[in-house]
């Protein structure tokens, strides 16, 4: 129906509906005056819902993470201000100035003196970023240093090590005599009983005057995750998206292990097509999410009502 008489704001006088034409677009009639509000509004729901040991994450660019920062500073105060993230998410050129290849996560916690945290660890891998003070290879009795880490056989990293420094400063210094030859230093472990068992075990490499301690790469073969999340750069961002902005599923699945355990409550006030809480039934925690956009409700609804998750079993079934 040909009709003159359209008014802009009528739903009646559209062609779709209103949520249809708004999910796949962010329209903020005000511009980030309009989206900084609309997430105030969001955060201050988030700091009265959550638990004392709760914390709160919002992904942004480096094109409005200031005021985001800022907002946050308010609504739950610069003291509760937990970590900011930097996630590499692709490896883009550009034809001038500087490529921008990371977004950002803020982390804020309801309470900083009781919020939930549990280390994450990423497996080593030699030759990478982290590892590059394994530069040593045990070869029966002699040892040869490598140029190059991965160029070692996967069945060889346990004979891998890194001549670490057995010394500290402020220590009292003393002599310690290995093969026959003196060493002095302020050893981080008692002489003569701590250095004559490290070197019964093998743990004593001497290098010029200085007497080393052996670390092998296998005696640790993790690193704590800090925050920049660099491992995630092929695995997290390879996610078919149904949103641009859509973050991805590795880093919220990050987020909820390091910070809550099974059976805790998930929130996301903003479930576009429903990562969140897809995440969270995966590893078996409780979730509520919601959307003002029935599209991004009925994406989410489908995403989760289709998926096939693992199945638990309870702790404590009773």
């Amino acid at each position: 129906m040909n009709k003159r008489d359209v008014r802009d704001g009528k739903d009646e006088d559209l062609t779709a509906e209103p949520e249809q034409i708004r999910a796949f677009r962010d329209t903020w009639e005000l511009g980030i005056h309009s989206y900084l509000t609309y997430l105030r509004d969001r955060l201050l729901l988030a700091r009265e819902l959550l638990t004392e040991s709760g914390s709160v994450f919002v992904q942004i660019s480096d094109d409005n993470v200031h005021h985001v920062r800022e907002l946050m500073d308010e609504v739950f105060g610069g003291e509760s201000f937990v970590s900011l993230v930097t996630v590499i998410k692709t490896g883009g050129l550009t034809a001038k100035l500087l490529t921008g290849v990371s977004d950002y996560l803020l982390w804020y916690a309801k309470s900083l003196d009781n919020v939930k945290f549990h280390q994450v660890y990423v497996d080593k891998v030699i030759g990478a970023e982290g590892t590059t003070q394994y530069v040593w290879l045990q070869e029966g009795c002699q040892d040869r240093r490598i140029k190059d880490g991965r160029a070692v056989e996967p069945g060889d990293y346990a004979k891998v090590f890194a001549a670490d420094n057995l010394t500290s400063q402020g220590n009292q210094v003393s002599e310690y005599v290995h093969d026959g030859k003196p060493f002095r230093g302020g050893w981080k472990t008692t002489n003569p009983t701590g250095l004559d068992n490290l070197a019964r075990a093998g743990r004593l490499k001497p290098i010029g005057n200085s007497l080393m301690y052996r670390r092998y790469f296998g005696d640790f073969p993790v690193t704590p995750v800090t925050n920049v999340w660099r491992d995630l750069l092929l695995t997290g961002f390879s996610d078919t998206k149904l949103y641009v902005v859509q973050t991805a599923h590795k880093v919220i699945e990050r987020c909820v292990i390091m910070t809550t355990d099974p059976g805790d409550l998930v929130f996301d006030p903003t479930c576009g097509s429903g990562t969140t809480a897809h995440v969270a039934e995966q590893w078996g925690r409780r979730w509520i999410t919601c959307d003002t956009s029935r599209v991004a409700i009925t994406l989410a609804k489908q995403r989760l009502m289709t998926a096939v998750y693992d199945y638990y079993e309870l702790a404590h079934p009773d």
